[in-house]
């Protein structure tokens, strides 16, 4: 028994036929003002104040560790890790600072990519693979969604 199947002019959806739903890139973008700035000069003082306070409780817990093991091999094991965990938090705060001149060398209401996302879309017998599944872009000035877009369609 054959299914009918009929495209509809209008949309170019095929009623009666089967769908799914995959997953596609979606690029975030905003409009930089001075609300994004701050928003993300706070964003960067709060790992920055999360990272030396991790490198303040290491100290701490390295100080203490140390006169527990029992062995100088489990001393030189337990430094290594704790140095090669401070290492990673030194390399992250280096990162913060230049985030942070990054920000500051933004200029106002240029457009900033802000990062991508997964995103989904359903797809139906009869649509066009290549628009359904092309990248999309969001446009975001301080939080409200501006615009909506094919990928490379927002300068």
């Amino acid at each position: 028994m054959a299914q009918q199947v009929k495209k509809t002019a209008a949309s170019g959806l095929v009623s009666g036929g089967r769908s799914v739903t995959l997953k596609r890139s979606v690029t975030i973008k905003v409009v930089v003002t001075e609300k994004f700035k701050q928003y993300m000069l706070f964003e960067i003082a709060e790992a920055r104040k999360n990272a030396e306070a991790r490198l303040v409780q290491i100290d701490q817990q390295l100080d203490q560790i140390a006169g527990l093991a029992e062995s100088e091999s489990g001393k030189q094991l337990i430094a290594q890790k704790v140095d090669s965990e401070k290492i990673q938090l030194k390399a992250t705060l280096v990162d913060l600072d230049g985030r942070e001149k990054a920000v500051h060398a933004l200029t106002l209401d240029s457009h900033f990519v802000q990062g991508n996302i997964d995103g989904f879309v359903s797809v139906a017998e009869g649509d066009n693979l290549y628009e359904k599944l092309g990248g999309m872009e969001i446009l975001a000035k301080d939080g409200l969604i501006q615009k909506i877009s094919p990928l490379g369609a927002i300068a």
